[in-house]
This record gives C-alpha cells, sequence and structure tokens, in this order.
C-alpha cells in the first residue's frame, strides 16, 4: 500500500517540477511530441477573495460578489470563510459552484467553512483534498489547510495528527526540492508568521482577523511555525523562486495587507465584511472602510507576479 507521504511526494514532482518543453508543445500518444509556433503570452489573471461571507446569511456571500463577471479571470482563489457555515448547507455548493467555478479555482478552507457541519461534504464535491499543490504554467501553488494549525502556547490536540503530518510532509517535500519555478504562491486562511510582521518601528501589525502566535503545525509540540516552517521558505527565496502568501482572514482588522519580510518574502491578504450591521457590529470588527479584493497577474513569458489591491464596490461598478 502507498503510504500518503509518498503520495504527496509524487503528486509534487508531477506537478511543481517545470517540465523542459515549450509551453507550445502538445503530448501525444505513445510519447509523441508535436510543437508549433507560439506568439505572445498572454498574462493569467486571478482574483482573490477573503472572508467573503453574508453576514446575514449562513449559506450566502457577499451579495455584490454575485454581480462581478469572473469570466475575466483563469480562476477564482478563494481564502476561506465563503460562507457563515458553509458545510453546514451543502445544498449552497453549487450555488458557489455557479459563482467561482470552484473546481477550476483554490479554496483554502477557513474556519468558518470547516467548524459547522462535515467539511469532508465540501471536500467530496471539490473532489480534492484540503491541502495541496499544483503546477501553473510556470510557478507553484500551494494550498494550506489551516484549521490543522494550533493558535495557542500550549500542546496541540491529539486529533487528524496523520492528516497534520501528511500537510507538514507536504511542505517540507516542496520547500526541499522546488527549483524550476519562478514563484512559490501559498493561499491559506489564518494569519501565520504573526510574530513577524513588524513594521519599522517595530510594532506588530494586526491586519488578519486573528494573529495568533505562536502556531503549531503537527500533533508534535516542537512543530512551531515561525521556528521550523519560516527558515524553509526562506531558502527557497535564497534560491530564486519568489515566495508569496496570500492569506484570506482578513477584513474585520484590516481591509488589505501586504508586507514584506527582510529576506524578501511577501505576505498578501484582502477581506470583505462590510455586510456586517455597524449598529450592532461585535466589538472585534474595527475597520469598516471599504472592502478590498485581490487582483492578481502572472506573466508567462517574463516569469513576473504583480498585483493590486481594489474596492469592490468600484469593481462591481465597472
Amino acid at each position: 500500500m502507498i503510504h500518503i507521504v509518498d503520495l504527496i511526494n509524487r503528486n509534487f514532482r508531477l506537478r511543481c517540477r517545470r517540465l523542459f518543453l515549450p509551453a507550445s508543445c502538445l503530448l501525444l500518444a505513445f510519447g509523441a511530441v508535436a510543437c508549433r509556433e507560439a506568439g505572445p503570452a498572454t498574462p493569467e489573471r486571478y482574483i482573490f477573495l477573503g472572508h467573503p461571507y453574508d453576514w446575514n446569511s449562513t449559506d450566502r456571500v457577499d451579495p455584490r460578489l454575485e454581480r462581478l463577471d469572473y469570466s475575466a479571470y483563469r480562476q477564482v482563489w478563494l481564502g476561506g470563510d465563503v460562507c457563515a457555515r458553509t458545510a453546514e448547507h451543502p445544498e449552497a455548493l453549487p450555488y458557489l459552484d455557479s459563482l467561482f467555478d470552484l473546481k477550476n479555482g483554490h479554496w483554502a478552507l477557513g474556519n468558518h467553512d470547516y467548524d459547522y457541519g462535515d467539511p469532508q461534504v465540501i471536500l467530496d464535491f471539490l473532489q480534492r483534498p484540503s491541502f495541496y499543490t499544483r503546477w501553473q504554467d510556470g510557478y507553484c501553488l500551494m494550498v494550506l489547510n489551516t484549521n490543522f494549525f494550533w493558535p495557542y502556547p500550549s500542546n496541540p490536540p491529539q486529533r487528524d495528527c496523520e492528516q497534520k503530518a501528511a500537510q507538514w510532509a507536504m511542505v517540507r517535500s516542496v520547500t526541499d526540492t522546488i527549483r524550476e519555478a519562478s514563484h512559490l504562491v501559498i493561499l491559506h486562511h489564518l494569519g501565520v508568521f504573526n510574530d513577524l510582521k513588524v513594521d519599522e518601528k517595530g510594532d506588530t501589525l494586526r491586519a488578519f482577523n486573528v494573529n495568533a502566535a505562536p502556531l503549531y503545525g503537527t500533533c508534535d509540540p516542537d512543530s512551531e511555525i515561525t521556528g521550523a516552517v519560516y527558515p524553509w521558505l526562506a531558502e527557497v527565496q535564497k534560491r530564486g523562486v519568489q515566495v508569496v502568501l496570500i492569506g484570506g482572514d482578513v477584513g474585520m482588522q484590516a481591509k488589505q495587507f501586504e508586507f514584506r519580510t527582510p529576506e524578501g518574502i511577501w505576505m498578501l491578504g484582502s477581506g470583505i465584511n462590510n455586510t456586517v450591521n455597524q449598529e450592532y457590529a461585535p466589538e472585534y470588527v474595527k475597520d469598516f472602510g471599504p472592502d478590498k479584493v485581490l487582483l492578481l497577474e502572472y506573466d508567462k513569458g517574463k516569469r513576473e507576479l504583480s498585483w493590486s489591491f481594489v474596492d469592490l464596490d468600484g469593481l462591481v461598478k465597472e
């Protein structure tokens, strides 16, 4: 029987090593290769939505998102908390799919997706695991399940230990072996490396809805994420692979987040939260400014990734 870690490593090798063939080549039956002249590659566009649920419903997203035209984007990337109680309402998944084309895009599950009902109904609908890596025409995309992280300075609970260990092994395998990708893009929900987000004055930045530190990645109390995983990412950065983390648990304390570490790693986040009733908003909701979405563009020819934060209201009007 193949061990789950072997499957993960095999999956990574297949999806996140660069194939040494032109993008215009087609693999044919029996291994033959046919190539054609390729014109300039059109940059790929993506839209990232963090914390998009509607405060007035447990199974719907912010109504403005129902009015967006997503045809301009190759994929929709979801940063989690898509509905207030997503797994509790499996009947909402076709509705979400009609908006976001879920199986074509990517979804880093949030606690509101995971904690109510059975999250397996979401994974069965998506037909993929809750964490994985994908090769995307020049860069490697990693999707994490941060529901497996334990955000308190105490021994982590001894549950889901095999899955936690498998996710840890995936991160280790990718960061050990990635070479040819232009970027390693990591989608996550819960804010990570929060203890490293310090401005020039030495003040800790509190952009995510939860800014817990330390975080533990497995059932092992020695699996503190900043101490273990961040050095792995720093080594990837040293090899010339740009590391970009994009988090979705944003919107209550800030609408957007952009931070570059001394090692050159980018940490981004954007969030939607304006359906909350300001008169009765919980104390932990601090930012009532315009909601933001993150638009990204990848130029395969130049191997460059760029991004911008855009007001959701303005995007809807367009």
